[in-house]
């Protein structure tokens, strides 16, 4: 009798926390530092109402887009729904590499799109081709958020997510994104060790034409095991991220070849708006062992 009133226990705490309510919190970067001024639509956090893990996910959106448009969308929800806390960044994202990096640009420089993502993410000078200042650097835009969330929400712990030097402590951290920002994603794991990784459709860059980006195939700071990473098999650009993929030496059972029926839109955006995957973003999220059947 105790044994089955454990399990009957053990079950309504998995129905609870697998329908536990997602609280949104909305904060504009220049709520968090005064000096940001471009791209101040405002961040979104998504917070397990019941308090989660504590597993923190830096999600950061494509080309063109917002916080509050990648808050409709099934996979961001679903992360939260997981027990993440989602974030949701705000940050520049009118220009992408694959529109710099390209004709000319790429020819005098082999190294464009390493310089392009360096200079938005980390806010490194010396790239002349996008306008970004230090402020807009997504690190800095998230380190400001995080230490908001510190002083404005103190009973949640935020301070887990960063060093006493202020920097964020990146061994806590899932990083992911889709399209451009999957491609951030990527370049953030290359550089720090982060808990996880998950692309979903996550960019092409090049180094020349025909030839993927040589960072790439640099050494990476993340562990080969920790990287998640999609395609729909329709995308235009299947075959090179397919190939960009292994170049970055995620392991075959972590790559999705996404194959279901595309609803009305592109396929490019399957990945992250499709919840007919929700067994594989459950595997990429940590929160299944593997993956059952096709994703």
């Amino acid at each position: 009798m105790k044994m089955k009133k454990l399990i009957a226990g053990m079950a309504f705490m998995l129905v609870s926390y697998a329908q536990a309510e997602v609280v949104r919190v909305d904060v504009r970067p220049s709520a968090t530092a005064p000096e940001i001024k471009t791209a101040d639509s405002p961040h979104i956090v998504l917070i397990d109402s019941g308090g989660g893990a504590g597993d923190l996910l830096l999600w950061m959106p494509g080309t063109l887009g917002r916080p509050h448009l990648g808050a409709q969308l099934d996979f961001p929800q679903f992360a939260a729904q997981q027990g993440y806390r989602v974030i949701i960044l705000s940050y520049i994202t009118d220009q992408a590499v694959s529109g710099i990096c390209v004709g000319k640009n790429l020819r005098s420089n082999r190294s464009c799109a390493e310089d392009f993502r360096r200079k938005r993410i980390f806010g490194d000078e010396g790239f002349s081709l996008i306008a970004d200042q230090p402020q807009d650097a997504i690190q800095y835009r998230f380190v400001k958020l995080l230490q908001h969330l510190k002083e404005t929400r103190r009973d949640e712990n935020w301070d887990q997510y960063l060093n006493t030097d202020g920097s964020p402590r990146w061994e806590r951290i899932a990083v992911g994104g889709q399209s451009q920002g999957g491609g951030h994603a990527a370049f953030i794991a290359k550089t720090k060790p982060v808990a996880r990784v998950i692309m979903l459709s996550g960019g092409w860059d090049m180094s020349a034409p025909a030839e993927i980006a040589d960072w790439y195939v640099k050494p990476s700071a993340t562990q080969p095991e920790r990287w998640f990473a999609t395609y729909h098999v329709e995308e235009p650009t299947a075959n090179v991220m397919a190939e960009i993929y292994r170049a970055l030496q995620i392991p075959a059972a972590n790559v999705g070849a996404l194959d279901k029926p595309v609803r009305g839109g592109k396929a490019h955006g399957e990945g992250l708006s499709n919840s007919a995957y929700q067994s594989w973003w459950k595997f990429a999220l940590g929160r299944a062992a593997s993956v059952s059947g096709s994703p």
